[in-house]
């Protein structure tokens, strides 16, 4: 049992490891703002492949019927994530990478407190409290910040984290939903937008080699850092879940500041504020949580 654990440990940590290096990649990115969505679809391109040849692996002779079991709560989940990718690159590439990061972390209270509302699920004194936290968090990064860009992000950084929660819903009210499925179909779905809005305003798909390497990088960091998840995620309770997913936050910050990467962007001092007030609460949650519920996939 030790080992179990400990090997979950590893997994999912690792997992938040691999998902961090999205924010430092799309910020190396040549003239990101005009090519958002031609990331997201060269992105697919290595992501998906990688899903499904797990899945393939995984199941063999059942592929097929694990593929049946896709259904509405399938769709839901995979549509609120296709969303959430499309205002994720946008909070990105508007301002500092800590502020839709630190607004992201809000998903596991989000979804405990739509949880309460949806599903009837108990909402503790715990989650009231560091709900109020991360919102006095959100109102100091918020209020006075000199990036007038900060609350757009801020707020695309919730909207990001409200289509993530609510994708964690879909999973709960349906424990059936392919976890692995979901997040593949929903990187089909975010391309099928992207190619909908190129075509619509009459844009390039092309964009520089730089940019397609990258987007390539992201989809494979991305697709094993998911496939490392649901591989640990079996053997931790919820409340440690909750606790790890915070490295994606915490490792995404430092690698757009540390030198050696060459992006150098340090955070506004409200920003490293109203972060302490959101990691702060994110971490009281984690280690008060008791009751466990159905893990959700990234």
């Amino acid at each position: 049992m030790q080992n179990q654990h400990l090997l979950g440990f590893v997994l999912v940590c690792c997992a938040g490891l691999m998902w961090s290096f999205g924010a430092p990649i799309i910020r190396s990115l040549d003239h990101v703002e005009l090519y958002r969505y031609q990331y997201l679809i060269s992105r697919m391109f290595a992501a998906v492949p990688i899903i499904l040849l797990y899945i393939l692996y995984r199941d063999r002779r059942n592929v097929l019927k694990n593929m049946k079991r896709i259904n509405r709560f399938t769709l839901l989940g995979a549509l609120c994530l296709a969303l959430s990718s499309i205002g994720w690159i946008y909070a990105l590439t508007i301002t500092s990478v800590a502020v839709p990061m630190l607004m992201f972390a809000t998903a596991p209270l989000l979804s405990g407190i739509l949880g309460y509302f949806l599903l009837g699920e108990m909402l503790s004194r715990t989650t009231i409290m560091n709900t109020t936290l991360v919102i006095v968090g959100v109102l100091i990064m918020v209020i006075g910040a000199v990036d007038e860009n900060i609350a757009l992000g801020a707020f695309l950084g919730f909207l990001v984290a409200l289509g993530f929660s609510l994708f964690t819903i879909t999973l709960r009210y349906n424990p059936d939903t392919p976890k692995l499925l979901t997040p593949a179909l929903s990187m089909i779905i975010t391309a099928i937008f992207c190619t909908m809005i190129l075509l619509y305003y009459g844009d390039s798909f092309i964009m520089p080699v730089k940019n397609i390497q990258l987007s390539l990088f992201h989809g494979v960091f991305g697709s094993v850092g998911i496939i490392l998840y649901v591989l640990g995620a079996k053997y931790l309770p919820t409340a440690e879940l909750v606790m790890l997913s915070l490295g994606d936050i915490v490792f995404g910050i430092f690698w757009v500041w540390v030198p050696f990467i060459g992006i150098n962007e340090t955070p506004e001092r409200n920003t490293l504020i109203g972060g302490v007030f959101i990691l702060g609460a994110l971490i009281l949650q984690g280690l008060k949580a008791r009751k466990p519920h159905a893990t959700a996939t990234p």
